[in-house]
Parts: C-alpha cells; structure tokens; sequence
C-alpha cells in the first residue's frame, strides 16, 4: 500500500485502524480472541478517511497474524495481539503511531491476547492459564509497558477477553465459565486490580455477546450480539442499570454486525455487511437515527472485523487499589443471607429460612457456618481463592445457591445484601450483628470440611 506517513514522522491522529482477514474465512461464531484460529493470518492496517481512494497501510508486515489493536489515550500509540510466525506463542506489542516502530510488551509461554490501556500507564490483557479440572482458561493481567512484572487480577474459572474501559476506571470484559460452546458470555466489571467484581450485563434469549462492550464520549454504552440466526445486532444498555435497560436499536437494518466502536463526533465505526454473501466493510453510523452516513472502507478480497479510530480520548479516572500483597485473605460481609429482593418474583414462597451458608472451593467445601439471627455473616476468606456460596435450612437442605464465583483480593472488603438478583434493590440500614464479632475464617479446620460430591 501507499505509504502516507512520511520519514516526517507526521501524527497519525485521524486515521482509521482496523483488522482484516480473509473474506472467505469463517466468521459465524466469532466473538473474541477465545478462538484464535478465527484470526488465522490477520493483518492490522491503517488507512485516512480523508482520502478513502489511497490504498491502506498495512502495520502489521513483520507478522503473520496480528489483530485486536487499542489506542491510548493520547492518539499517538497502539497496542495490538501479534503471532511473528504461524506457530509462535501470541504476544502483546505496541507501535508508535509516528514512527511506526513496535517492541515487544510481553515474552510469555501462553498466548496473551485482547490488550487495553489503563490511565494509570499500565496495560490489561488475557492470558491463557491451566484450570484446576484441566482446562485451558483465560485470565485477567496488568503489568506496565516497560515493566518485566505482571499482575494476576482474576482468578474465577473460565475465559476473561475482549477488555475496554469505563469513564469511571473499571475495566469491563467478556467472561464465560467454561470453553463449552452453550456458554454463553456476559460482561464482568472490575476494577484494575480486580477488586469489586461483579456482574455488569448478560444476553437474554437467545441472544449471544460478541465483541467489546463500548462507552461513547456522552456515556452510552453499546453492544453487540448475535441472534438465533447468527447475525450481528446492535445494542445499548444504561450505565446506571445495564441489567435491565437493554434496548436493540439496529430493527431498520437488516443486515449483520460483527464489530463496532465510538468516535468523538457521536456516531458509530462499525463492522457491518448488507448481506450474508458480502465480505463486511466499515461505515460510519449515525446511532440517533440509525443510518450509515459514510462508505469508510471496503474491499472485496478481505473482511474487516474490528476497526478503531485514531483520536484523543477521555482519560478514566484514576482508582486507588485497595490490594495489600502482603495480606493473605479478604473480608466478605452479607447483611441478610434471607433476602432475595422486594418483588413477588423473588420471594420465598414456603416461608422457610437459611440459617447457615456455605462456601464452596473448586474442589472441596470450604466450610459452613451458622449465621446471626438477623441472618448476617462476616468472613474471613482466603484471598485470590475462587468460591460460591449456597444457604442452607436447618436441615442442611440447599435455599439458594450456588452463587455465581466470587475471589477476594488480598485485603479487599466487600458487602452484599444477600442473594438477590440485581444491584438495585436493598434491605433497611441496619448495623448486621456479625460484625460485632471477629469474622470467621474461611477455609475452616478441615474437620469441619463437608466434602462435595
């Protein structure tokens, strides 16, 4: 291609970069790089939108695959997924978008892949990692650009990819429990030390994530899913309430989306194809209207799957961490494990109580222990350890549960309100007896242990 960033070293802030593979390659079950054959000799190329008649720049010669490029902030750096030669372990690389010089960020023996700028000069990125049932999973890293060390922030088990920020400072990322093919993922938030993680948005239906999710400069957020028929549509949810604002907004156009993310003008760089015999192209998209305002690139040899704008962008604030490495465990306080919501739809019905809670390891229980009358419990748990909990009667029959898997990170504190469904909804404020008593510790005596079948 036409090189049009000259030994001047002019800024690249304007242009468009995005991903391409090969037209005739399979998309249907594309999603994140959980599945690296589908990005089998991927290329990372740059082009002006200005003047969509000069040819492309392609970024990425040095590599025989490369894909899932991030900017940061300030316009004037990538980092991207890179494979050097077809057998080589995945790394992650950044280029100055000047230059157009790369090194190398990570020299891991696992495939690290989906990287993303934090505003604290670090990067977050996925890392293959062994489950304890023998798996391949995924997890949540940080390290700096220029640093050797790397931080574990997830430790639950399943797939963490396709990472991007919030304007407050917590990353969102895509999770799944499990390689199987009927998971389905949903959007797990965080902070960037993977403290207070919890459930950000699940798909309804059948209706299946794929991609990033992406908050706008004016605090949209987008998503897209594919249907039952495995085409691509278009979604917003609300910040305030994600769980329950979900809104498609993609009904007048009929064709598919496979990739999407906001520019600073409002509107929508988006992956799209008219139909399914076509290779997708890049538009521009006018969300308030749903319209495709502008041809931005296509060509008919290659499929673009992601593409994103070189601009400035709003820096997310800065969150304190609150992880101490020195502190080997967490404290966990619920308030009432009984409740479960003020609608009808999620109350106990036969009037029965829990009046203990057990915490169940990967492996093993970790222990169960009674709680207080008001139905509080305060724990002492070992930190960086994946647990679910299940309440149980007196007659150690299962209430609720099992929980979705939480981790504590060393010297995090974290409340809930009980087992219900959804962050909206609370008990009366009232000071839980449990925590007039030292927590207890989890894992227990292992005399104490009831082992799971």
């Amino acid at each position: 291609g036409c090189l049009f960033i000259s030994c001047t070293q002019h800024s690249s802030e304007g242009m468009i970069v995005m991903t391409q593979i090969d037209k005739d390659q399979e998309t249907i079950a594309f999603g994140s790089t959980d599945n690296l054959s589908f990005f089998k000799g991927a290329k990372i190329m740059m082009m002006d939108p200005s003047n969509p008649e000069r040819k492309a720049l392609l970024l990425s010669e040095d590599f025989y695959a490369a894909c899932s490029p991030d900017i940061s902030f300030d316009a004037k750096k990538m980092i991207f997924t890179g494979q050097r030669n077809e057998h080589d372990i995945w790394q992650i690389y950044e280029m100055d978008l000047t230059s157009l010089q790369y090194k190398t960020v990570t020299n891991s023996q696992e495939n690290s892949t989906d990287p993303a700028y934090l505003p604290n000069g670090k990067i977050v990125y996925s890392k293959e990692i062994s489950l304890a049932n023998g798996e391949i999973g995924k997890a949540l890293f940080v390290r700096a650009i220029d640093g050797k060390q790397e931080d574990q922030i997830t430790f639950n088990p399943g797939y963490y990819a396709g990472t991007s920020m919030l304007h407050d400072g917590r990353i969102i990322s895509l999770n799944k429990a499990s390689a199987a093919a009927s998971e389905k993922p949903k959007l797990m938030v965080m902070r960037p030390d993977g403290t207070k993680e919890m459930l950000f948005y699940k798909s309804e239906g059948d209706a299946q994530l794929i991609g990033k999710g992406r908050e706008t400069e004016n605090g949209d957020i987008y998503l897209l899913e594919k249907n039952k028929q495995g085409l691509g549509k278009l979604y917003t949810i609300s910040y305030n309430n994600p769980l329950k604002s979900r809104k498609r907004i993609s009904d007048n156009l009929t064709g598919d989306f496979i990739g999407m993310s906001p520019l600073s003008n409002g509107r929508l760089l988006v992956c799209y194809r008219k139909s399914e015999e076509a290779p997708y192209g890049l538009f521009e998209l006018d969300p308030k209207d749903m319209k495709l305002v502008n041809d931005v690139f296509y060509d008919s040899r290659y499929t673009t799957i992601e593409a994103v704008a070189v601009e400035r962008q709003q820096v997310p604030k800065k969150i304190p961490s609150e992880v101490n490495m020195e502190e080997q465990t967490g404290l966990l306080l619920c308030q009432d494990i009984n409740f479960i919501g003020f609608h009808q739809d999620t109350m106990q019905t036969n009037g029965a109580k829990a009046v203990k809670i057990e915490i169940l390891g990967i492996e093993a229980s970790m222990g169960t222990v009674d709680v207080e009358k008001d139905g509080s419990v305060y724990l002492k748990i070992k930190a960086d350890t994946p647990f679910q909990l299940q309440t149980l009667n007196e007659d150690g029959d299962i209430m609720n549960g099992p929980s979705s898997w939480i981790t504590l990170r060393p010297n995090e504190r974290r409340a809930c309100v009980g087992c219900h469904q959804g962050n909206e909804v609370v008990p009366e404020n009232k000071q839980p007896l449990s925590v007039l008593k030292e927590p207890i510790q989890i894992p227990r005596e292992p005399k104490l242990l009831a082992g799971r079948e």
